[in-house]
């Protein structure tokens, strides 16, 4: 009931921020990604539909947009106006011929990533701005993680408060890793949305910011994130992190962050060190087998049924290259075949081949850019490869929750890097 209640109040200051505060459209990306810490709890105005806060705070902000004509500031990309156009026009097709409740829902889910395209449009996108959401999503994350590793150490506490049902979810055969469920949250698959903290921190200790001025608190925050996706057995997460470590050491210059590179392989290494002296290994290198194709049932209990959902959407996209319509293929758990099974093999190829040609141009522009703005490019660069590797390997946008960080870090990164090459265009070098 407090919980209910705390939901109810966070969205009434939330609609009240944003429709009444003198910068309630660029507050509005803040209320969305505190939002993220709700998990599942949503409204339900009539049966059938739910209605989370995220969306509710989205659609008054277009409504806050259109009364106060709001000045615009870029245009809408034309891939998502292609996009968007295609998701509207099967769902129009879809409620004349075979409407159902999945059809309405999958279809608003999708399209939020163009109503979140819209809303950018009227803010501008500079580094202080984009700075101040990746720390309200650092905030969130690690509430996030924090309420899940103190639902694992203490759950009969966190049922008390939270008032779900304790259960376990232990993988098959799992050799003692009992997986973090993150009950409170709703889902395990809270832990997707972990792995950007860690890009963010890079960029923040880059730029000095208070909040990361002790060593320790920094420390803090990178252990605290790495446990809870420890804990949740996420082998996406763990995927994504080695990547991530991959593509610092590789790619990212030292001399922006002094021992930057040489902390990370300390805390690395302590971690990867721990993961060996547990019963785990195997289910980490599992991830690497399952994307070859070859499924550790010891390890793996869903492999099987992810690559069988995609061999089966697969079959659909080659019998119906122009798709199914939506709500017609179950959860694929892989957006991009979701979204090509369902509106098409082009509408799934503009899906994944943007946020792809946007990764190149923020690579591009982080080897050219002055020296103060490199970081910042290589934290969205980073971010952008979490996006795409979740759009690619994971279901996300068939629920709110988790849907819409990935539409809003493909809109950071796209808006941040149009605005940056108009200020360059407009005033030269001296940028912000």
């Amino acid at each position: 009931m407090i919980i209910k209640l705390f939901v109810i109040l966070f969205t009434l200051f939330g609609i009240k921020g944003i429709l009444f505060d003198s910068n309630g459209i660029a507050n509005s990306f803040k209320w969305i990604i505190i939002a993220f810490i709700l998990g599942y709890r949503t409204f339900t105005p009539f049966a059938g539909l739910k209605i989370h806060p995220i969306e509710i705070f989205i659609y008054l902000t277009i409504l806050r947009i259109i009364i106060s004509g709001a000045p615009k500031y870029r245009e809408m990309p034309k891939s998502i106006l292609a996009l968007s156009s295609v998701f509207i026009f099967y769902f129009i097709i879809d409620f004349l011929t075979r409407y159902n409740s999945s059809a309405l829902i999958e279809f608003k889910n999708a399209l939020l990533l163009f109503l979140i395209f819209f809303i950018a449009q009227y803010i501008i996108f500079n580094k202080k701005y984009i700075i101040s959401l990746f720390k309200y999503y650092l905030i969130a994350a690690t509430l996030i993680s924090i309420l899940g590793i103190t639902e694992y150490l203490f759950e009969p506490f966190m049922e008390s408060v939270f008032g779900f049902q304790a259960m376990h979810d232990n993988s098959i055969n799992s050799v003692l890793f009992s997986r973090l469920a993150f009950l409170y949250w709703g889902s395990h698959l809270a832990a997707n949305l972990v792995p950007p903290v860690f890009p963010i921190l890079l960029l923040l200790k880059s730029e000095n910011d208070k909040i990361l001025i002790n060593n320790f608190f920094l420390t803090f925050l990178v252990v605290v994130n790495l446990i809870a996706i420890y804990l949740s057995g996420n082998r996406i997460s763990w995927l994504i992190l080695t990547i991530f470590l991959i593509i610092l050491l590789l790619q990212f210059k030292g001399s922006l962050i002094p021992n930057i590179k040489s902390y990370i392989i300390i805390i690395t290494t302590s971690f990867i060190l721990y993961i060996y002296s547990q019963p785990v290994e195997g289910r980490y290198i599992s991830t690497f087998r399952a994307l070859m194709g070859k499924i550790d049932m010891k390890y793996d209990s869903s492999g099987g049924a992810r690559i069988m959902r995609a061999k089966n959407a697969i079959s659909s996209i080659i019998n119906e290259p122009f798709g199914t319509g939506w709500g017609s293929q179950g959860w694929v758990h892989s957006d991009v075949l979701q979204v090509a099974s369902s509106t098409g093999i082009i509408s799934g190829l503009i899906f994944f081949i943007v946020p792809i040609f946007l990764l190149y141009n923020l690579y591009k522009n982080y080897l050219y850019v002055e020296i103060k703005d490199k970081t910042v490019f290589f934290a969205c660069f980073g971010i952008l490869v979490y996006v795409i590797i979740s759009f690619s390997l994971n279901g996300n946008i068939l629920k709110v929750q988790t849907g819409v960080p990935l539409f809003i870090f493909w809109m950071i990164s796209q808006s941040y890097l149009e605005s940056y090459n108009q200020m360059r265009n407009n005033y030269g070098k001296k940028i912000y």
